[in-house]
C-alpha cells in the first residue's frame, strides 16, 4: 500500500466512524440515515472502492423509498468495512466478486414506455454480439466489436434502471478488455463471451431466474461458473418468420388483436367460473331448503304446547324464499352460460384466424440452429452432421422466437460438451462425424421439439452420488430413482455433475435459464439419456396460448389440475402393486398407500401411476406460467387462477412419473442393482 493509498484508507475509515453511529441507532432516523449514506457513497467512490460505493448506492435508494431494513444492511457493510480498513485491507475485500450477483442486486420495473424500445435495442445487440462469435472477423476484429455491443447494452441498461444488466455487462466488459492485446488473448475473451452469452438474454427476458442461476452456483461451487451459452450467431437476420406476409396488415397490429382476444378469452373464463359459482350456491341453497323441510317434519303440527303456528308460518315462508332464490340463481347461471358459449366460440374462431397470419414454418428456427451448431463445430474443431424433420410444421411467429434461445442453448450445448472430439470418438469405435438431429411434431395443441445427438451422453451414476452429497435426495430414495428422476435434477439451479464445465454446462449455469424460458411459454422440458451414446432433450410448448383440457383431481386434502392429454386411463388403485399416492410424490415422503383411484400417466417408457382420493371434472382453462421459484419447487406445470380467486396447481405428469416410479419400487421392496452412493 503506497502511502497515498494510506491516506485515503485512513481518510475514508474517520468518514466511516463518523457516519456509523446514526445508521446504527434504534430506530433509525430515516433522515440521518439518508444523509450519512449520500455522504459515504461519494467518499468510497472518491476513495477508489466502487464495489461498496455501487452497495451503498442501491441501499440509499432502498431507504428512500421507505425500507427501514436497508440502513441495518448498510450498518452491516460499514463495519465490516471498517475493519477491513483497520486490517490494512480493502474495504470492499469479501464482497462478492463478478459474475456472483451483489447481495442488494435485484430487479427493479423499468418504465412501460421504455420496456418495448430498451427491448429492442438490446436484441439488436445481442444479435450483433452472435455476429461477432460466429462472423468471419478475426478474433481481435471480433473483440471489438462485441465490446462496443456490451458497453451500449450497459448504457441503455443504465438509461433504463435495469440494475442487474447494466452490473453484468460491465463485469463482461472488464473480461473483454483483455482481449485487445493479442490474438490468443482475443480467442480467450471471446470464449468467455460465448460462455456467458445466455446470461445476457435471460437477464433481458427473466432476471430473477438469471441472478438466482448465478447465485445458486455459488452455493454448489466455490469457482465462478463458466458455461452458460444460449445463442450462436448466424449471418441471418434475428427474425425467423422473414418478410412472407400474405396480407397488407402491420404485424403490430396483429400481434395486438391477438393480445386483445386473449384478453376475451381470460374474461369468458372469469365468467364461466362465476357461473360454476352461482350453480354452486344455488345447490347450498336447495341444501338448505331441504334441512329446514326436515327441521319442519320433526317439529310436527302446532300443539298449545309447541312450536307457536306464527313460528312455523315464517319458517315456511322462509323455506319457499330458498327455493325460489334457488331457482332465480339457476336461471341466472343459465343466462350467464350462454353468452359464455358464444364468447368462447367468437374468442376461438377470431384466434384461430388471427394466429394464421402468424405462422412461420419451423424450419426457419432449424436453419438457426444449424448455423449456430456449424459455428461451433468449427471452433471446437469438430465435425458433425445436421440432420432435421417435421421443417414443415407451422407455428406462431412469435412462439418461434421465444424457443430460439432455449433451443440454441441446448443446441451449443450438444456440439461443446455432447459431441466428442475426432480422436475419442474413433477411439470408442464410432464414426468420425457426429449426429446431430431436429425433430419437430404438432398434436393436439401442442407443439414437440426434440434435439438428439449421439455423443457420449450424461454420467447418470455420478449425478446419483453428486445428488445424495447435495442432501437433494436420500440414499435409499437415491438408489431406486430411475434415470427420468435423477435427469430432472439437472434443472436446479446451480446443481452440477464435474469439477469442470462439462455436458449440460457442468457447473449448473443455463438448462436451469432454458427451462425457466420454456415453462414461460406454459411448456416443459425434459431429457432423454443413453449412456455412452447421447442424449435427447424434449421441449413441448402449447401452440395456442395456455388454454389447455385439465382434470381435476383431489390428493391429501388439496385439488390439483393435470393436463388432460397426460392422463393414459383413470381405473381403481387395486392392482398388485398399488400406485404411490399422489402427494408423496409432490412432497417426496414415504409412499402413502390406500387412494382408492389410480391415475395412469401418458409418458414414454416405464409405466408410471399415481394414487388420488377423487377425480372431478374436465374443464378447458388459462394454465399460467409459474415464477422460477415455484416451478422449482415441485413436480408443476403451472397455476389456474379459478373464478372466486383462488390458485391452483397444474401437475407435470413427464416430472411426476419418475417420482412415482422411484416411489412405487421402496414400498414394494423392490431392491435396487446399483450401488448404493457412499
Amino acid at each position: 500500500m503506497t502511502s497515498h493509498d494510506a491516506e485515503l484508507s485512513r481518510l475514508l475509515l474517520l468518514e466511516i466512524s463518523r457516519h456509523l453511529p446514526a445508521l446504527e441507532q434504534s430506530p433509525p432516523d430515516p433522515t440521518e440515515a439518508r444523509r450519512a449514506l449520500h455522504a459515504l457513497k461519494g467518499s468510497l467512490g472518491l476513495a477508489g472502492e466502487q464495489a461498496l460505493a455501487a452497495e451503498i448506492t442501491r441501499l440509499e435508494r432502498s431507504v428512500n423509498e421507505g425500507d427501514d431494513s436497508a440502513v441495518r444492511t448498510a450498518a452491516g457493510l460499514l463495519r465490516h468495512a471498517q475493519e477491513k480498513l483497520l486490517a490494512g485491507e480493502s474495504a470492499s475485500e469479501g464482497l462478492t466478486a463478478w459474475p456472483e450477483p451483489p447481495p442488494t442486486l435485484a430487479p427493479r420495473p423499468i418504465d412501460p414506455s421504455l420496456r418495448p424500445q430498451y427491448a429492442a435495442e438490446v436484441t439488436d445487440r445481442l444479435a450483433g454480439i452472435d455476429e461477432a462469435l460466429g462472423g468471419s472477423m478475426t478474433p481481435i476484429e471480433a473483440v471489438a466489436v462485441a465490446f462496443r455491443q456490451v458497453h451500449t447494452i450497459k448504457g441503455a441498461a443504465s438509461a433504463v434502471g435495469d440494475e442487474p444488466m447494466a452490473w453484468f455487462c460491465h463485469g463482461l466488459e472488464g473480461r473483454l478488455k483483455s482481449g485487445s492485446q493479442s490474438r490468443d488473448a482475443a480467442s480467450s475473451a471471446l470464449a468467455e463471451l460465448a460462455r456467458w452469452r445466455g446470461v445476457l438474454g435471460g437477464l433481458l427476458e427473466d432476471p430473477h431466474s438469471a441472478l438466482l442461476s448465478l447465485r445458486a452456483a455459488r452455493h454448489f461451487r466455490s469457482a465462478p461458473p463458466s458455461a452458460h451459452p444460449s445463442q450462436m450467431p448466424d449471418d441471418e437476420p434475428r427474425s425467423i418468420a422473414g418478410d412472407d406476409a400474405t396480407i397488407r396488415v402491420a404485424a403490430l397490429s396483429v400481434d395486438r388483436l391477438l393480445e386483445r382476444t386473449t384478453t376475451v378469452s381470460v374474461a369468458r373464463e372469469a365468467i364461466a367460473q362465476s357461473a360454476i359459482a352461482v350453480r354452486s350456491k344455488s345447490a347450498r341453497l336447495r341444501a338448505l331448503r331441504a334441512d329446514l323441510a326436515e327441521a319442519l317434519r320433526l317439529i310436527g303440527p302446532p300443539r298449545p304446547w309447541g312450536a307457536p303456528a306464527a313460528a312455523l308460518s315464517r319458517i315456511r315462508t322462509v323455506a319457499d324464499a330458498l327455493v325460489q332464490t334457488s331457482e332465480q340463481l339457476e336461471e341466472t347461471a343459465a343466462a350467464v352460460r350462454l353468452p359464455e358459449q358464444a364468447l368462447r366460440e367468437s374468442a376461438s374462431a377470431n384466434k384461430r384466424e388471427l394466429s394464421a397470419m402468424r405462422q412461420t414454418p419451423l424450419r426457419r428456427l432449424f436453419a438457426r440452429l444449424t448455423v449456430a451448431i456449424e459455428a461451433e463445430a468449427r471452433r471446437s474443431g469438430r465435425e458433425i452432421a445436421v440432420h432435421e424433420s417435421g421443417g414443415d410444421e407451422t407455428v406462431d411467429r412469435r412462439l418461434a422466437e421465444q424457443l430460439l434461445d432455449p433451443l440454441l442453448h441446448v443446441a451449443r450445448n450438444a456440439v461443446a460438451h455432447g459431441i466428442e472430439p475426432v480422436a475419442v470418438r474413433e477411439g470408442l469405435g464410432k464414426p468420425r462425424c457426429g449426429t446431430i438431429g431436429f425433430a419437430a411434431v404438432k398434436s393436439a395443441g401442442r407443439l414437440r421439439v426434440t434435439i438428439t445427438d449421439d455423443g457420449a451422453g450424461v454420467d447418470v451414476a455420478e449425478v446419483r452420488r453428486r445428488a445424495v452429497e447435495a442432501g437433494m435426495l436420500t440414499a435409499t430414495l437415491a438408489d431406486h430413482a430411475d434415470d427420468d428422476m435423477l435427469l430432472g435434477l439437472l434443472f436446479v439451479p446451480g446443481f452440477t455433475t464435474r469439477d469442470a464445465s462439462d455436458l449440460l454446462a457442468g457447473r449448473g449455469i443455463g438448462l436451469d435459464i432454458a427451462l425457466a424460458a420454456v415453462q414461460r411459454l406454459g411448456g416443459r422440458m425434459h431429457l432423454v439419456n443413453r449412456a455412452g451414446e447421447g442424449i435427447t432433450v424434449v421441449v413441448e410448448v402449447p401452440v395456442e396460448s395456455g388454454f389447455s383440457t385439465v382434470l381435476w383431481v383431489d390428493a391429501g386434502g388439496d385439488t390439483y389440475a393435470m393436463l388432460a392429454s397426460d392422463i393414459a386411463a383413470v381405473r381403481r388403485n387395486d392392482g398388485p402393486v398399488p400406485a404411490p399416492h399422489l402427494t408423496a410424490c409432490i412432497e417426496g415422503d414415504a409412499p402413502e398407500l390406500g387412494a382408492p383411484v389410480c391415475l395412469e400417466l401418458a409418458v414414454e417408457g416405464e409405466r408410471a401411476a399415481v394414487a388420488v382420493e377423487a377425480v372431478g371434472a374436465l374443464e378447458e382453462l388459462l394454465v399460467r406460467p409459474l415464477t422460477p421459484l415455484v416451478a422449482a419447487m415441485g413436480p408443476f406445470a403451472g397455476a389456474i387462477v379459478r373464478g372466486d380467486g383462488t390458485v391452483r396447481l397444474a401437475l407435470d405428469a413427464h416430472a411426476l412419473a419418475p417420482r412415482a416410479r422411484a416411489l412405487g419400487r421402496v414400498a414394494a421392496g423392490i431392491p435396487s442393482d446399483r450401488p448404493r452412493p457412499s
